[in-house]
Parts: structure tokens; sequence; C-alpha cells
């Protein structure tokens, strides 16, 4: 910070047009790849500033590749005078750069709660300097836009044509659609965080994503999502609270990484479709389903499953019947919600013949009231000869643990672990003290 006001101080005394050569300024002999680098941490503001201080700082800052909108809170509820020459300054800085290259543009911008011509001028300028990020061959496109509610927005289409466009991430509360005639994209990331989008989304990530490796969905308003892509490698869903999804399907066949975050109030009426044979890490968070085809996990190093267990449904069955999906893995965390529906005796889950249960090496079991789960415990502990550690987590109303525990018949030398939580404690897995019983 100390070097960024020294280096901006001399701006002071200049005008804002052009300035004499100076041929003491640190960034005359430094290589074009370091001075973007450095420049890259500034605010659009102070580089339009930077600008003035020499002809090679004007070169500079007209070629920098990364340009953050980012800082202007205070300037959108400041006086329309103001922001209108914010709004000038910015436009004039795009034009003046031309076609130089645009590796990474991120746009944070509130539209201003103003009437009727301002405010679409406001969404003219922003969306123009979309076109302009596009005509410098952006790669990365980052876009926050805080829009009232009666302002519709739609993104340009070249967004979607862009060839040069590697990661695209949008955040706003509005629908996204993409042109029917849209072509294949060289999108390799895509992130969307409160958009409203339909079917015709996901078939155009399905068919004209073919390069797509990561795709993140947070907080997005959708009925029905349908993903099918021979190159997508990370996969997440996020909604902390109800969704109104219905029905997921993913058939990645390079899927490693899953993310799956999904609550409900009915069951009956959602679905959970996949195909990922190559899998190796799955967190699943929110609410038991009574339809899921889940194939086979065959490749799994991690999966937690924290479900949610609701008493009137026949959660057991849908319990084992993700258990038996989970053909190999090596880490295994099970919530005690989960945990409720596993309440067979040890007999029970020997003649399941769990096939993860010969790979199992780490697992992480959390018991709720009562003793549904101990069986589950106690059959890992006995038939899971490669287990390494068991970690237990327990109220103090499980005064029989320790007992049941030495009394098991281990086929491994397994470290046990226990970690006890007070009845009603907010918590998460290993957040606990924790006592190992010798």
């Amino acid at each position: 910070m100390e070097h960024k006001s020294k280096l901006l101080a001399t701006t002071s005394s200049e005008a804002q047009g052009a300035c004499p050569e100076r041929t003491n300024d640190r960034f005359s002999s430094m290589p074009d790849e370091v001075a973007h680098r450095i420049l890259s941490l500034l605010s659009i503001l102070d580089l339009i500033r930077f600008g003035t201080v020499s002809k090679r700082c004007r070169e500079l800052h007209l070629s920098t590749p990364s340009l953050n909108f980012d800082e202007f809170n205070n300037w959108n509820k400041s006086s329309y005078s103001k922001q209108f020459k914010l709004l000038n300054s910015l436009d004039r800085f795009l034009v003046l750069r031309r076609d130089s290259k645009i590796q990474q543009f991120r746009i944070r911008w509130s539209l201003a709660y103003g009437k009727g011509a301002s405010l679409y001028n406001e969404l003219y300028r922003v969306v123009t300097w979309i076109h302009m990020a596009v005509r410098c061959n952006v790669e990365v496109l980052d876009l926050e836009l805080g829009i009232p509610e009666t302002t519709e927005l739609e993104l340009p289409s070249c967004i979607f044509l862009c060839g040069s466009l590697r990661s695209l991430s949008v955040h706003c509360n509005k629908i996204l659609t993409v042109p029917s005639s849209v072509h294949s994209t060289n999108l390799q990331y895509l992130k969307l965080t409160n958009v409203t989008i339909d079917e015709g989304f996901c078939k155009w990530i399905s068919c004209s994503c073919k390069s797509i490796k990561e795709l993140h969905l947070e907080h997005v308003r959708v009925e029905n999502i349908t993903i099918e892509s021979s190159s997508l490698e990370s996969f997440s869903f996020v909604f902390s609270s109800r969704s109104d999804l219905c029905h997921l399907s993913i058939s990645c066949e390079k899927l490693e990484a899953m993310r799956i975050n999904w609550r409900f109030d009915s069951p009956s009426s959602r679905s959970f479709k996949v195909f990922a044979p190559n899998l190796k890490y799955l967190k699943w968070t929110g609410s038991l389903l009574n339809n899921q085809n889940l194939g086979n996990f065959m490749c799994l190093e991690t999966a937690e499953i924290f479900l949610n267990h609701e008493a009137d449904n026949n959660d057991f069955g849908n319990v084992l019947e993700l258990l038996c999906s989970i053909r190999r893995v090596k880490v295994l965390l099970l919530s005690g919600e989960t945990a409720k529906a596993c309440g067979f005796n040890r007999e029970f889950w020997k003649s399941q013949n769990l096939a993860f249960i010969d790979h199992l090496k780490e697992a992480t079991i959390e018991l709720s009231s009562g003793n549904n789960g101990m069986e589950l415990v106690r059959y890992m502990l006995e038939d899971a000869k490669n287990l390494k550690e068991m970690v237990i987590l327990h109220s103090p109303e499980h005064s029989t643990l320790f007992q049941v525990v030495n009394e098991s018949k281990r086929k491994s030398a397994a470290r046990v672990v226990f970690q006890e939580y007070k009845a009603n404690e907010k918590r998460e897995l290993g957040r606990f003290n924790i006592y190992v019983k010798k």
C-alpha cells in the first residue's frame, strides 16, 4: 500500500492530460508482463490516475489485460452528475484501449435505483462494456450486477458466441437465456449465482459447452436440471434454503467431484439420477429422496453424506440404496440424521455385503439419539479389515458405547476416537472435544 501511494502521489501535481516523459520512473525498465501483474492489483480509478504519470505509464495502463470495475458503491449513491462523469471516464478509458487484449474483466455494479432514463442509460453503459470486452477477446468474464426487480436485463448474445471466453461467472437476480442459434463455445468454467434458468439453458450446457470442466450452480431457480457432458469434471448445486428443483439428472463419465446441497419439503415429487463412474469426491447435504438412481460409484475416495431423516418416510431403504451404490470408498462421513435411518443389527449389515467395506480406511459416524447407527459402527469395526481410524461422534447418553466398541472383534487395528457433544449443540462433524479410548 505504501508503494502504491508513492507510485500515485505524483499524479496530484500533474494535469489529467499527457505528461512529460519521466526517465526515472520505476516501470520504464520493467517487462510488460511484470508491470501488468502489478497493475492488475489496482482499482480502475487508480489505474486511470497511473496512466497520467508518463508516456510509458500511459502505454501500460491502456494495455493492462486485467480490469476490475468493482469499487463504485459510494459512487452509485452520489449525485447523478458525479456518476455521469464516472461513466464517461470509464467509457473513455475502454475506447482509448481500442482492441488491446483483455484477459480478465470483472464488473461489480449496482445500478442506481433512479428513474427511467438515468437507470437505462447506466444499464446501456454496462452492456456496452461487455461488448467491448468480447471484442477484445476476453478470456475470463466475471459479472456481479445488482439490478432493480422492475428492470429487465438480457445478457448480450455475443457472450455465448465469444470464442476466446474460457471462464464465465454471472451473479444477478435476473433470467438468463441463450440465443437459439448459439454454436459451440470454448468455456471451461461456468458459475451461475442467484439467476433463473430453464431447461434450454441446461441443454446449451450439454450440447454447446464441449470443453466445460467445472459447473457451479448456486441459489439458481430452475425446475429441472439435465446435464450430459463428456468433459465435465466438477459439478455443484448449492441451495441453502428450500429449492424448487424437482428433477436432477447428471450423466458425466469424467466427473470427479460433485457437491449437492438440496433441501425440499416433499420427497415424493423429487428425483435424482446420476451416472458418474469415475467420481472421486461426493458431498451430499440436504433431504433424503424416495426416487433415486445413483448407479455405482466405483472410484470414490471420499464420501460425505449429511442427509436429513424424515420419520414418516421409508428412509432406511433410501439410505441402504445409497450405501449399496458406493462400491469403493476410502473415507466415509455420515451425519447423525443419516445414521438415524440405520436401525438394523450387525448381522443384517453383514448380510448386505456392502462392497466398500474392504476398501474403507477412515470413517466418521455421528450417533444421534437412540441406538440407531451403533450397529453400523460395530459392523464397520469388525469387518473393515483395512480400517485405520474410526471417529465416533456421540452424546453423553451413549453410556454403553465404550463397552460395545471394546467387545467388537475387529479384523483391523483401527484407532478409535470418541468425540462427545452436548444435547442441542449446534455442531459440524469434527468440531468436538476429543476423548480417546485406550
